[in-house]
């Protein structure tokens, strides 16, 4: 990225490249991907659990006799919602991508740009701030720190066990 430093024996702007803003911004949002694509490995797991499950309770209910039908028409009920309920993994992880995929919009915009230190400074954390306020949950917003921090080393691997601030399938409200 290159943006535009006013040197004092130069006149006008001069280049100065920010690329450990960069490389910053854009392990932070690899990491996020990881971090969504792992949180969404115990959903799905759960869920074909249960898809197995409902076939056996399909099998049980084809050959029940009429008396015990009601209790397995009760179960199959009940595990129907568990699996709607368990598809929210889904909707969450699409989230969280979808402003992932802005965040780095908004970097390569950046990379392309000419700016003073200071204006560069500021487009940065205007970016770093609008993803953080979009992001659901703790565990996300701590990894997008981490990730952001200046002594962040560069090569911190994005699938690297994080301490885990929320479990995978649950979200906090707004």
């Amino acid at each position: 990225m290159s943006t535009l430093e006013e040197d004092a024996g130069t006149p006008g702007p001069q280049p100065r490249h920010h690329e450990h803003d960069a490389a910053h911004a854009l392990l932070a949002a690899i990491a996020q991907m990881g971090l969504a694509l792992r949180e969404s490995q115990g959903p799905v797991a759960e869920l074909g659990a249960l898809f197995a499950h409902l076939a056996r309770l399909l099998t049980d209910l084809r050959a029940a006799p009429a008396a015990a039908m009601r209790g397995l028409l009760e179960q199959l009920q009940s595990d129907v919602f568990r699996g709607i309920q368990q598809l929210q993994f889904y909707d969450r992880m699409v989230q969280h991508l979808s402003h992932l995929q802005d965040y780095l919009i908004g970097v390569a915009n950046e990379l392309d740009s000419m700016r003073t230190r200071a204006q560069a400074r500021e487009v940065w954390d205007e970016l770093h701030a609008k993803l953080r306020s979009r992001l659901i949950s703790d565990e996300q917003r701590g990894l997008l720190d981490l990730f952001l921090s200046p002594d962040t080393a560069i090569r911190v691997s994005a699938q690297a066990a994080r301490p885990d601030y929320s479990p995978p399938g649950t979200f906090e409200m707004f």
